[in-house]
């Protein structure tokens, strides 16, 4: 079983090194369309919209975690963070399976995420 969960200040602490991989590999694949896109037009031409060609950064980590007062023990939390030309968002998946049994971005992408595609069009079909 799996469930969502908000960033708090620890997790986010946790999360600092995967935000810093996401966003160098972001700017990393970012850097030649950027490079491209000068060559090919003239100086004054905003040539921002690079960061629109390049799809985001997305990175998942495993950890083990434990709140202050509500938790009796450790629970693992995949966490996904996504990085790219719409700023950075971070997610939080609180699961009972086993980190040696299924990968974080499996966990997230298949376990996780088709359950709230099928939340979010649901819901969106039943206004």
């Amino acid at each position: 079983m799996s469930g969502a969960m908000s960033t708090n200040s620890q997790l986010q602490r946790r999360a600092n090194n995967l935000i810093t991989k996401a966003k160098d590999d972001y700017d990393k694949r970012l850097e030649p369309v950027t490079a491209l896109m000068e060559q090919m037009f003239s100086p004054d031409e905003e040539v921002s919209e690079a960061e629109q060609l390049v799809p985001p950064a997305t990175w998942y980590r495993s950890l083990n975690y434990k709140t202050h007062n509500s938790w009796s023990r450790d629970r693992r939390v995949v966490t996904k963070v996504t990085y790219g030309s719409k700023g950075i968002k971070i997610r939080h998946v609180v699961t009972s399976l086993p980190a040696d049994k299924i990968p974080p971005a499996k966990l997230y992408t298949e376990k996780y995420c088709p359950v709230m595609l099928t939340w979010k069009i649901g819901s969106r079909n039943s206004n």
